[in-house]
């Protein structure tokens, strides 16, 4: 069958960064800019662009300019579920119904992480939600039948309880608190999160030619996820996180650690961030971020991290109930990022000082990585590539291909991100 004209599928990368909070969004150009394949009857290729909240407010994500959203997680999309589970702002609620027009009409939609977290409501352990999960739960944009799951959520630090409940902390806890890890060979790598095995639905066209039920995946922060039993809408769960929660296993488990530095602890800390940014040359939007970072001293509990995530799926896609039928991919994992094998986690010394900056827990042991890291970097970049073929309603025997990425200038571009420097200001910029 002879091929026709390329179609260009446009997708529109989310960028903003609300909370100061940097994101791996520099990932997603990289993996999708560009990238070209030949399907079945078509060949394709994918044009990226970054987009930005007021760019969304005055309307400039439509399907004339794009076909798929793609939210990030970190700094963008959790960054987004603070910031717009504010509700009563106006340009708040004109971001959202911007957004809710663009799937209804039958753009795609692919959310990662907290970009996952974003699209969906809240269900926690306890009916009594904290701030910070009630902003999670009100940022939802109110046009997916999944919802998101944490145990529990706060912000290390910020939580007014935290003395007294230090692990309800829960993924954060995992999120801001690694020292690069080390490999056998004795490689420093900024491993943060933990790689999970998640089984698959083999059967799913997602899937086609990919021959193990099981898949690595980055996990560093993100929800599980609940699916109805009673739906208005075509859903599918592609991915569920291990049977056994990693967070109860002794390789993967971690500690909770207290904040008991008062109110003196905050001046300080607030005082190096200062001193941080100028020296740094900085933006100032960094400054509560590097507060964060730089607040102190902190103190190691026997308190366990429980995460709750065993067996709830992981990702998942659906179809919007109307004529436009908008797809919706939900994943929180990142496929975007590398994974490592073996190794455990090992909690750090609890000296004079310790900081979220400096970090809290580190991976020893793992496994020697590749010479160049591409393998375990682009492990599964394909993830991304299909979620956006998916979404932008390309036919399943036309996906792109299954297949690591082999070129030499990903690490060129990327290489920061895989392998540390042994600076603490690229410890801190990569968490």
């Amino acid at each position: 069958m002879t091929l026709t004209d390329v179609k260009k599928i446009k997708v529109a990368i989310l960028a903003e960064e609300p909370i100061g909070w940097a994101s791996g969004k520099h990932f997603f150009p990289v993996i999708l800019q560009g990238y070209s394949w030949k399907g079945k009857h078509q060949e394709y290729t994918i044009e990226t662009s970054y987009i930005f909240d007021k760019d969304i407010r005055e309307n400039k994500l439509n399907s004339s300019n794009y076909d798929v959203l793609l939210v990030p997680g970190g700094g963008v999309g959790d960054g987004e579920c603070v910031t717009k589970g504010l509700t009563l702002f106006p340009r708040v609620k004109i971001w959202k119904k911007n957004i809710q027009t663009f799937i209804r009409n039958g753009g795609g939609y692919v959310g990662i992480c907290g970009g996952a977290a974003l699209l969906t409501e809240l269900e926690t352990a306890n009916s009594r939600k904290t701030f910070i999960e009630k902003l999670y739960d009100k940022s939802s944009l109110q046009v997916s039948t999944v919802k998101s799951y944490y145990k529990e959520i706060a912000f290390p630090l910020f939580y007014p309880f935290q003395r007294w409940f230090p692990e309800k902390s829960g993924p954060l806890a995992y999120v801001f608190s690694f020292q690069p890890g080390k490999t056998m060979d004795n490689r420093r790598i900024l491993a943060s999160g933990v790689p999970v095995t998640c089984k698959i639905d083999a059967e799913h066209d997602f899937f086609t030619g990919f021959t193990h039920n099981h898949i690595c995946l980055r996990w560093w922060g993100g929800p599980g996820l609940i699916v109805p039993r009673n739906t208005d809408r075509e859903v599918s769960i592609l991915a569920r996180y291990p049977a056994k929660d990693f967070s109860t296993d002794d390789k993967t488990q971690i500690k909770a650690w207290v904040y008991t530095g008062g109110i003196l602890g905050f001046i300080r800390g607030l005082r190096k961030a200062a001193r941080y940014i100028k020296k740094q040359n900085k933006n100032i939007k960094q400054l509560l971020t590097y507060f964060f970072y730089f607040t102190g001293d902190w103190k190691k509990t026997d308190k366990i991290v429980d995460l709750d995530l065993a067996n709830r799926p992981c990702i998942t896609t659906e179809i919007y109930p109307n004529d436009n039928k908008a797809r919706i991919f939900l994943c929180t994992t990142h496929p975007e990022y590398m994974i490592w094998k073996n190794g455990d986690i090992q909690e750090v010394e609890d000296n004079q000082f310790n900081c979220i900056g400096k970090g809290f827990h580190r991976w020893e042991s793992i496994k020697d990585f590749s010479k160049d890291g591409i393998k375990e970097l682009t492990h599964s970049w394909w993830i991304i590539r299909r979620a956006v073929a998916w979404a932008a309603k390309i036919p399943s025997e036309d996906f792109p291909p299954i297949h690591e990425s082999i070129d030499i200038k990903i690490m060129n571009e990327l290489k920061q991100d895989v392998f540390w420097d042994g600076t603490l200001d690229h410890q801190m910029a990569k968490i």
